[in-house]
């Protein structure tokens, strides 16, 4: 079960710590690229708030997992928070506990909401009544005020351990072979990539963009071919990425830190037959690609911009 390996975490234990430790401390941020898992760890963080034990089967435990806990509110409501949701938390924060001794507030991704949501919040998070905790996830710090930051006990959650990820994902074994490797530690991640049907196919035309793509001819057929996966081009920049970081591991003589450890005679070729210089001077193309695509440029220009900087960049190191 995931709520195993959540607590396994160091990140759990140090939950744990600040909550025995200072009796003051009521407002926490989670931090991770992951929402789903820091959504997983906050709900286990009330869950343990409520039951030391974390049992799973006492009512607080099953009424926190069911979301029926009349002492545990999530929010927001709808995909971000907004005014009248922060004004609903600080008018129930103010109503006293029915089910147990404590209320929490659950606040999923607070660097989506609003500005004037989060300053809503302020004064609640700063003062906030004895019995009420605040358990808040964000993936960018960049997006929450300042002023919020400073009140809450920041935890930057660790990735997970590949090996505990591993029981979870759906797909055959190379599938989830390359699932671990693109999803970086991060559990839901990872478990969403092994769900692809066309994983490998990807796997396939990306190596064979950086080994067979020569000319003209073949870049309007690379093209096409992105262009067929385009709902998973964020997946192809990913994989190429990874690609190319294995092959220059390769070049500098440390294969043992590759990640795509299965497919080695795949990125050994690709290490062979490409230069460092060739290799190296694909990565600002690609970036440029990720820049194009996070600003919702027209996709067929930004595939066909990637494929002929690619060939570009091949020409130019033979």
């Amino acid at each position: 079960m995931i709520i195993d390996i959540l607590k396994n975490t160091d990140d759990y234990n140090e939950f744990l710590q600040s909550v025995k430790n200072s009796q003051q401390m009521h407002t926490f941020l989670l931090i991770s690229k992951d929402s789903f898992y820091s959504l997983e760890m906050a709900t286990l963080f009330a869950k343990a708030l409520l039951c030391p034990e974390t049992c799973e089967l006492c009512p607080n435990c099953k009424k926190v997992n069911s979301r029926t806990h009349p002492d545990v509110k999530f929010y927001p409501e709808n995909k971000k928070l907004l005014v009248e949701d922060s004004k609903k938390i600080v008018e129930e924060s103010s109503i006293k506990p029915i089910f147990s001794d404590k209320k929490i507030f659950i606040i999923s991704s607070i660097d989506n909401s609003t500005e004037e949501a989060q300053n809503k919040l302020l004064k609640s998070l700063e003062e906030p009544n004895d019995a009420v905790y605040y358990i808040l996830t964000a993936t960018n710090l960049d997006k929450i005020l300042p002023t919020i930051i400073s009140r809450c006990n920041k935890i930057e959650l660790s990735q997970v351990n590949k090996n505990e990820i591993k029981p979870f994902l759906k797909g055959d074994d190379c599938t989830n072979e390359l699932a671990l490797c693109l999803g970086g530690g991060y559990l839901n991640k990872t478990i969403e990539i092994s769900k692809m049907k066309n994983l490998q196919e990807i796997f396939e035309l990306c190596t064979d963009i950086l080994l067979k793509l020569n000319s003209s001819k073949q870049a309007l057929f690379f093209v096409k071919k992105i262009l067929d996966f385009k709902n998973d081009f964020n997946t192809i920049i990913e994989m190429l990425c990874f690609l190319i970081e294995d092959a220059l591991l390769i070049k500098a003589q440390k294969k043992e830190e590759i990640k795509f450890k299965l497919f080695e005679k795949e990125i050994s070729q690709i290490s062979s037959e490409l230069s460092i210089k060739c290799l190296s001077s694909f990565i600002p193309v690609i970036n440029k690609a990720m820049k194009e695509s996070f600003f919702n440029v027209n996709p067929f220009l930004i595939v066909d911009n990637l494929v002929m900087n690619f060939l570009e960049v091949k020409y130019l190191c033979k």
